[in-house]
């Protein structure tokens, strides 16, 4: 099964919060994983975001984007291309979700309909969870 990362399954492999256990177990479980390009840089903000507020210390800063570098190329990384951008903008408006969500979202449903394959929505967002549900993708989180 092919396990779609959201940022907030993501960030947490980088930072110590709730959900990094269930986040790891679940990525163990996977055959394959994926994302959207825009992880990246949700992620660096993320852990940036998280240094400001003092949640890591420069080192765990610094080991956090060491870290994001070599799992990133572990990830089939999808492009946000015209066609699921334009899907985004469909699912924001038809589902209320925020602009980002929406790309995950409509990233996640390509990839299942490009390769045929169940994939398992790995997020930490009920509103977008319930959103991937009812697009036909499978909850990774229990």
């Amino acid at each position: 099964m092919i396990v779609y990362l959201d940022t907030s399954a993501f960030v947490k492999l980088f930072s110590s919060e709730p959900g990094r256990v269930e986040t790891r177990r679940v990525i163990a479980a996977a055959e394959q994983l994926a994302s959207s390009q825009i992880t990246y840089a949700e992620t660096r903000a993320a852990l940036a975001r998280k240094h400001r507020m003092r949640e890591l210390d420069a080192a765990a800063f610094e080991r956090g984007k060491l870290d994001l570098e070599r799992d990133w190329t572990t990830l089939y990384r999808l492009p946000p291309y015209a066609q699921i951008v334009r899907r985004a903008g469909d699912l924001a408006e038809l589902l209320a979700l925020r602009a980002y969500d929406a790309i995950h979202l409509a990233t996640a449903e390509q990839l299942r309909l490009d390769t045929g394959a169940s994939v398992a929505f790995a997020c930490f967002d009920r509103a977008l969870n319930r959103a991937a549900a009812t697009l036909g993708l499978l909850p990774a989180m229990t």
